[in-house]
């Protein structure tokens, strides 16, 4: 009898101690369109090293799934602790639902935290606040340089050359097309798809002219931007995106069949290495990335450059103020950003780092690291790649696709986007 009651205060004990172990732990919950398995490594390695800690965390494919579902819960005051996203038009959307990271960063990091963030990034942190507020409400997690990638078999296989020129990207999508390939897949169903092939086109006639025109300090009616847009119609016309293109998803359409070996060419950037970490079954194009590479988008004028490197901070993270009641949030934050959590995204290859100091650790093949040096040797000098006003954004996303389409001619597209300007601007 003795010994069946110290059993069963033993396991009373342990069930009361289990009890309170579970009472004590703290929860923090993400939302992101950040790859849930990746996401799932930073994860495991924060609560590792913060065993009191669990992260929920909630995947959303970007468009327009994360778009809707922060919208919805920013209007019912239900967001999560942390939420990813993009500087400039995205976190000012977000703004009033944040709160300034300066201080948390400061006591984390030391004083000169910012100094460690690459220029292109710290440029664009505070894209987009209002006039006097030098707050920081994004920690940028990762950097990325945008490019056109393509398949070197496929080109192999049809003998065809890197473009260097116009003429010769119109050559390689006909060859792509005749031989029963997509030539450059366009998800132009994505507003940021589009941003990024009109970015590299306008960066061509007038390096920085976008952020000229978005500051008011040059009309978006200017020659270059008017130029831009017309060669943008031209992708479309001479048959360099897919038929369809209007209609098409990048993600996970595009990528999908650019992994299966379907699609010649496609606009993304340096997160496309991250392929070469994803577990089986794949297609043999994408294992240790060996069947892909990049170029800049060749010049639409002859005699002209190359699209120069277009990027910045990839995707970054918020502390929301419900996450701001919830001291464990900003320690998950910061460990994503600039800690362990951050080196598990770069190990996975997901992007470059925001932060300097850090490098992908582990089983990371000799072309992907020459790569990942191409790609880092670039980043210092890309122009910058987002928008400080939600309303300019949406204007540019919109006159896109009108002239796309063929409904809107170029020089009235851009007066709209002019319109948005000049309103955000308070003219």
């Amino acid at each position: 009898m003795r010994r069946r009651a110290f059993l069963g205060t033993s396991m009373l004990v342990f069930a009361l101690s289990t009890m309170s172990a579970f009472a004590q732990q703290k929860e923090v919950t993400v939302w992101s369109w950040f790859i849930q398995s990746t996401m799932q490594k930073s994860i495991d390695a924060f609560e590792k090293a913060h065993p009191g800690v669990k992260v929920t965390y909630t995947y959303y494919n970007y468009s327009p799934e994360y778009i809707t579902a922060l919208k919805a819960a920013a209007a019912s005051n239900s967001l999560p602790d942390v939420i990813g996203l993009q500087p400039g038009s995205l976190t000012q959307q977000y703004r009033d639902s944040l709160v300034p990271i300066d201080e948390l960063a400061a006591k984390t990091w030391g004083k000169d935290w910012k100094d460690k963030v690459f220029v292109v990034n710290r440029k664009q942190m505070q894209m987009g606040n209002p006039a006097g507020d030098n707050n920081n409400y994004i920690v940028p997690q990762e950097s990325q340089v945008l490019c056109i990638w393509y398949n070197r078999k496929i080109f192999e296989k049809l003998q065809i050359s890197v473009p260097k020129t116009y003429a010769d990207l119109k050559a390689a999508s006909k060859a792509l097309t005749d031989g029963g390939y997509i030539p450059m897949f366009q998800g132009a169903a994505d507003g940021w798809q589009n941003e990024n092939v009109f970015l590299m086109l306008a960066n061509q006639f007038s390096p920085g002219i976008v952020d000229k025109a978005q500051a008011g300090q040059v009309p978006w009616a200017a020659p270059e931007l008017v130029s831009a847009m017309k060669a943008w119609k031209g992708l479309f016309d001479d048959g360099i995106f897919q038929q369809g293109a209007l209609g098409a998803h990048a993600y996970p359409t595009g990528a999908q069949l650019f992994a299966q070996g379907r699609v010649g060419m496609m606009a993304l950037g340096s997160w496309w290495m991250q392929e070469s970490k994803f577990p089986p079954p794949l297609s043999e194009y994408v294992q240790n990335m060996d069947g892909f590479d990049f170029f800049y988008l060749p010049p639409v004028k002859d005699g002209g450059a190359a699209s120069p490197p277009i990027g910045g901070i990839d995707i970054g993270y918020g502390l929301t103020k419900n996450g701001a009641k919830n001291p464990e949030a900003w320690t998950f934050l910061s460990e994503l950003t600039n800690g362990v959590g951050l080196q598990e995204a770069l190990n996975d290859l997901n992007d470059l780092p925001a932060f300097e100091g850090h490098e992908p650790k582990g089983d990371i093949t000799d072309h992907v690291k020459q790569m990942s040096a191409r790609f880092m040797a670039d980043l210092p000098k890309a122009e910058n790649q987002r928008f400080a006003s939600p309303a300019v954004a949406e204007a540019l996303d919109n006159a896109l696709a009108g002239v796309a389409d063929g409904s809107v001619q170029p020089e009235a597209a851009l007066a709209s986007v002019q319109a948005a300007t000049d309103k955000a601007l308070g003219k």
